[in-house]
C-alpha cells in the first residue's frame, strides 16, 4: 500500500513540476518578445565633412570619378583627400558653409591624414556584389542608390534586398536570366 501511495503522490509532484515549468516558459517567452528589438529610425553616420552629392553632380562630376574602384573592384570606395584635392586646391566654394567643409578636407590635407569615411551602403557578409558587372552592363548608379544626384547624402534607408536584385535579374535578356538567378551568382 505505501508503495502505491508514494507512486500517487510521485505523479501529484510530477504534474506540480510540469506546471511550473509551463509557466516558468511563458514567462520566458514574453520576456524574448518584449525584449526583442523595436525598429528604430535610422541614423545615417556621422561623416568627417557634410559632402554633398547634389553640388558636385550639377558641375557634371560623374559617379565614377570619386568612386572610381566601382568599375574595377567589389567595392564603389570613397575618395581620397588626394582626389578631393585634385579639385579643391584651387575651387573653393561661395556658401560660407561649404567653404567650412572643403576647409577640412584641406586641413586633412596639409596634415596628411586621411578621411574616416563611414560605410552607407553595405551587403551581408554571405552576399557576392561587384560594380564591375553592372557597370558594363551600362546599369546606372540611380538605378540602385537612388537619385544621388539631387541628394545631399545618400539616404541609407535605400531598399538593396534580395527581392530588388532578382527582380532587375528576371527583366534582363532571356539568355542571361537562368545565370543571373542562380543562387550561385550572389552567394558564394
Amino acid at each position: 500500500m505505501g508503495h502505491v501511495r508514494s507512486r500517487i503522490m510521485g505523479q501529484g509532484r510530477h504534474r506540480w513540476l510540469m506546471a511550473m515549468l509551463a509557466v516558468a516558459l511563458l514567462f520566458l517567452v514574453v520576456f524574448v518578445v518584449r525584449a526583442e528589438p523595436r525598429e528604430a529610425p535610422v541614423q545615417p553616420p556621422a561623416q568627417p565633412v557634410a559632402f554633398v552629392h547634389k553640388t558636385h553632380a550639377n558641375k557634371g562630376i560623374d559617379c565614377l570619378y570619386c568612386h572610381s574602384n566601382a568599375a574595377r573592384g567589389q567595392v564603389a570606395s570613397v575618395p581620397s583627400v588626394e582626389k578631393c584635392m585634385g579639385c579643391h586646391q584651387v575651387v573653393t566654394p561661395q556658401n560660407p558653409q561649404s567653404a567650412k567643409e572643403v576647409e577640412k578636407i584641406r586641413d586633412a590635407w596639409e596634415r596628411g591624414v586621411p578621411l574616416r569615411w563611414e560605410k552607407k551602403f553595405d551587403q551581408p557578409d554571405f552576399v557576392y556584389f561587384s560594380h564591375g558587372p553592372h557597370i558594363r552592363a551600362n546599369v546606372s548608379c540611380e538605378t540602385c542608390h537612388g537619385d544621388v544626384a539631387n541628394m545631399d547624402m545618400p539616404k541609407p534607408g535605400y531598399n538593396l534586398t534580395m527581392g530588388f536584385c532578382l527582380n532587375c535579374h528576371r527583366q534582363q535578356a532571356p539568355e542571361k536570366v537562368a545565370k543571373l538567378t542562380d543562387c550561385a551568382t550572389c552567394h558564394k
